[in-house]
C-alpha cells in the first residue's frame, strides 16, 4: 500500500512539474510578443524630434489654451490680478500653449510642466513642430531677451 501511494506521488509530482514547465514556456513565448506591442505603443507615442522633425527656435509668450494671446477677458470675469496667474489657472484645465504674437499663431506644448514657471514671460523654445497638431515637442525653454 505504502509503494503505491508512494508512485501516486511521485506521477502527481511529475504532472504538476510538466505542467508547470509547460505554463513557463508559454509564458517566455509571450514575453516577446508583449514586449514588441509595447514597443510599437512607445514609438507611436514618440515626439516628432524623434521621427525625423527638424528641431527649431520658436519664440513668443507662455499662455493658456483659453486665452492665447489676451488674457484681458478672463481675468475681468475671473478677477484675476496678473496674465500670469491667469494663465497659470486656465492652464490648469486647457494646457500650456506658446503664444507667437508676430504671426497671432498658438502652438500647444508637450511639456506641461517646465512653462508654468515662465507664465506670461517671453520665451524662446528649442523643439520640434508636429505640423499636424500644432504641437510643439519641447527639448529647452528659456525666458526670452
Amino acid at each position: 500500500m505504502r509503494r503505491i501511494l508512494g508512485l501516486v506521488t511521485a506521477a502527481v509530482a511529475m504532472l504538476i512539474c510538466s505542467l508547470a514547465g509547460q505554463g513557463m514556456a508559454q509564458t517566455a513565448q509571450a514575453q516577446p510578443q508583449a514586449q514588441q506591442a509595447e514597443t510599437k505603443k512607445t514609438a507611436a507615442l514618440q515626439p516628432a524630434s524623434k521621427k525625423g522633425a527638424p528641431i527649431q527656435t520658436f519664440t513668443g509668450v507662455i499662455s493658456d489654451g483659453q486665452c492665447g494671446g489676451s488674457h484681458t477677458e478672463v481675468m475681468k470675469k475671473a478677477s484675476v490680478n496678473s496674465k500670469a496667474n491667469c494663465a497659470k489657472g486656465c492652464a490648469r484645465r486647457h494646457g500650456y500653449v506658446l503664444y507667437d504674437p508676430a504671426t497671432k499663431k498658438v502652438y500647444k506644448l508637450s511639456d506641461q510642466e517646465r512653462p508654468a514657471e515662465l507664465a506670461a514671460q517671453r520665451v524662446k523654445i528649442r523643439g520640434a513642430l508636429d505640423k499636424s497638431t500644432q504641437t510643439i515637442y519641447v527639448s529647452s525653454i528659456e525666458p526670452s531677451k
